[in-house]
């Protein structure tokens, strides 16, 4: 007896979808005769390496054509086969396959199909997901101290035999980079990368049956450029504009010095970067003050600024140095304490000089150093003077400050130098010869690690704290002859430089 009444539940709802399919479905609840399109299946064939996805139409309206979408985690749906619907035309209803062989190894995908009607609208399927077999790219660090890329991927399904990363430089082709056929092996470093363009990356799966999927792709570039702004616009040659670092734990990681004949103004700048748009960088400005009444006769061109160095740690009441060169020729540095806004730094010397700038650099022991009039005269965080050397080829073009080693950018190259103390004095300096003749610096910055940033009339060149060139990238378009550039944020990392109009671009790593 419950066999029997089984049966007749069955009978009973093959009757119902039977009234669903019948084409005189021009009753009460349909009275339109709606066109209906479904998924009856969708299965990954590993013969073949492909997804079969099985689907009927049902319905009297004319088809213009059947489309396959697909959609993954990351992207909305999307066209990826198209048929026509003249077959839907002779019968009311369509049975069809679609087959997928664009994978993406290691992802959900979602698929579904749409009836594009001939006289407009259309109709989809429900969304029905399949989980493709290989590995899937789920994790890429960048090193840019250390000058490389790490890879981390994950086999969601499927036997895979072989993993193979592959690398393709901007409008090249992918080469294989790195194989293994070791299932223990998810990550690759890739320590092979000898410049600064956009590369793409995948993981490359070869499976136990045959097929071969490649995963997601990801593009990768060391310093790529991350947004523009302008702090205030600089629209004369006597109007000049200086960068530094901050405090990397205050309340900024950039300073911004703009010099004009009748005011000197002070910015902190923090940038922070939003995840969901991450080439648009968040720029907040804090003004510190326009008024400093020891600056206010400085010429515009002669003035620089220094911030506190890089160190990754905390410093305890940061200072910032403004300095240059007033109208009778004396040298003029004075230090701003960053907490409380105020100035409580000045150079002891009566300095004249008759060069028409000053370039000033600050060390992690908040010892300052000032060069001008080839000269270089080294102060202690007190204000004392620790030590007087002359500079062999005149006037420095910037000057930067790293563990104990000075660089100097000249007109025509670099030069960098050990310093050596015998207890507060700067004994002596030992400098190396490393000059750069293809390299017309206009400014040169320093990051945590001690790798130097120099800009150029055209050009980005990055070097190792050793002095060994890395790589340099083009400028956009603009003037930077009197341009500066400095290293900012929590991170340590960010490049900030400027352009002869006062505006600022980043560059993220």
């Amino acid at each position: 007896m419950a066999n029997r009444f089984s049966y007749m539940i069955f009978l009973c709802a093959v009757g119902i979808l039977m009234g669903c399919y019948n084409p005189q479905r021009d009753l009460s609840i349909d009275p339109y005769n709606t066109p209906i399109i479904h998924i009856i299946d969708v299965v990954y064939e590993a013969n073949t390496g492909m997804v079969a996805v099985q689907w009927e139409y049902l319905g009297q309206k004319r088809v213009e054509n059947f489309v396959l979408q697909r959609r993954d985690n990351i992207s909305a749906f999307r066209d990826v086969k198209r048929s026509s619907g003249a077959d839907a035309q002779s019968r009311y209803a369509t049975v069809g396959t679609f087959r997928d062989d664009e994978l993406i190894a290691g992802e959900r995908i979602q698929y579904r199909v749409t009836a594009e009607h001939s006289v407009g609208g259309l109709v989809h399927s429900s969304g029905v997901e399949i989980l493709i077999p290989g590995a899937g790219l789920r994790e890429i660090r960048r090193n840019p101290v250390a000058f490389t890329v790490q890879l981390g991927w994950e086999a969601e399904a499927g036997e895979v035999v072989t993993y193979e990363v592959v690398r393709a430089p901007a409008g090249g082709d992918y080469e294989t980079i790195f194989v293994t056929q070791d299932p223990q092996q998810t990550s690759f470093e890739d320590r092979s990368i000898a410049d600064n363009r956009l590369y793409t990356y995948a993981i490359r799966s070869r499976l136990s049956t045959g097929a071969q999927h490649t995963s997601r792709s990801v593009r990768v570039q060391f310093y790529r450029e991350a947004g523009r702004h302008i702090v205030e616009p600089l629209r004369e040659t006597t109007e000049r504009m200086r960068l530094s670092a901050a405090d990397p734990a205050g309340e900024a990681d950039m300073m911004a010095l703009i010099v004009r004949p009748d005011q000197t103004s002070l910015s902190r700048l923090r940038h922070t970067l939003n995840v969901d748009i991450p080439d648009r960088p968040h720029i907040l400005r804090h003004l510190v003050g326009t008024s400093f009444p020891q600056l206010n006769d400085l010429v515009s061109q002669s003035v620089d600024l220094a911030g506190p160095s890089l160190t990754g740690l905390r410093v305890v009441s940061p200072h910032t140095y403004i300095g240059g060169i007033d109208s009778v020729g004396r040298v003029v540095v004075v230090g701003i304490e960053l907490v409380n806004n105020t100035t409580v730094w000045h150079i002891p010397d009566n300095w004249m000089s008759a060069s028409s700038q000053v370039r000033l650099a600050q060390d992690d022991q908040k010892r300052v150093y000032v060069a001008t009039d080839g000269q270089l005269r080294a102060y202690s965080a007190g204000g004392s003077p620790v030590g007087t050397f002359d500079l062999e080829h005149g006037n420095p073009v910037d000057i930067a400050i790293h563990n104990g080693v000075i660089w100097v950018a000249w007109t025509n190259g670099i030069q960098r130098g050990v310093l050596h103390f015998s207890g507060e004095r700067l004994g002596n300096i030992m400098w190396e010869v490393v000059l750069y003749p293809h390299i017309e610096p206009r400014a040169l910055a320093l990051n945590a690690a001690g790798q130097i940033f120099v800009l150029d009339r055209t050009q980005v060149h990055m070097f190792r704290a050793n002095g060994e060139e890395l790589f340099s990238w083009p400028l956009p378009g603009g003037a930077f002859s009197a341009g500066d550039l400095t290293i900012g944020s929590s991170s340590l990392n960010l490049l900030h430089l400027s352009g002869d109009n006062g505006e600022i671009i980043t560059y993220v790593p």
